[in-house]
């Protein structure tokens, strides 16, 4: 038994063809929009940022290497490292998400503890310090 074939004229497959061929140019001219402009202190503050904690990372995993070699791990030393590194960290996440949402710039700097907040912002991400109204 052979299969039913459905036969198609050829002015039909040049026709599918040319809508094709129209579709794909013209989702080609029009693309996504263009994102909007991120402010350049940001992403050199982001930069900044990602540098100090890869720094405070390395220099953290070395001290901690250190102390186990010589079989005198000091917690109070490393936490409160770890916590500095943490609040860098917490702070290049809200950089970065400032800068996908397409905030234009920083609010400023939370007068208790130094983190960046968006515009608008009431309290600091960070340590809950009431802000300044801008």
């Amino acid at each position: 038994m052979t299969p039913l074939r459905r036969r198609t004229s050829s002015a039909a497959l040049d026709l599918d063809r040319t809508a094709s061929v129209d579709s794909i140019a013209s989702a080609r001219s029009s693309g996504p929009p263009d994102p909007p402009a991120v402010d350049p202190e940001l992403l050199a503050q982001r930069g900044r940022l990602i540098e100090r904690f890869a720094v405070m990372q390395s220099e953290l995993g070395g001290l901690f290497y250190e102390m186990a070699i010589r079989d005198h791990v000091r917690m109070d030393v490393l936490i409160p490292k770890a916590a500095e590194l943490q609040r860098v960290d917490s702070e290049l996440g809200q950089l970065q998400r400032m800068i996908e949402t397409g905030a234009t710039s920083v609010g400023g700097n939370c007068p208790a503890c130094g983190a960046v907040y968006g515009h608008g912002a009431a309290f600091c991400a960070q340590c809950a310090q009431p802000l300044a109204e801008p």
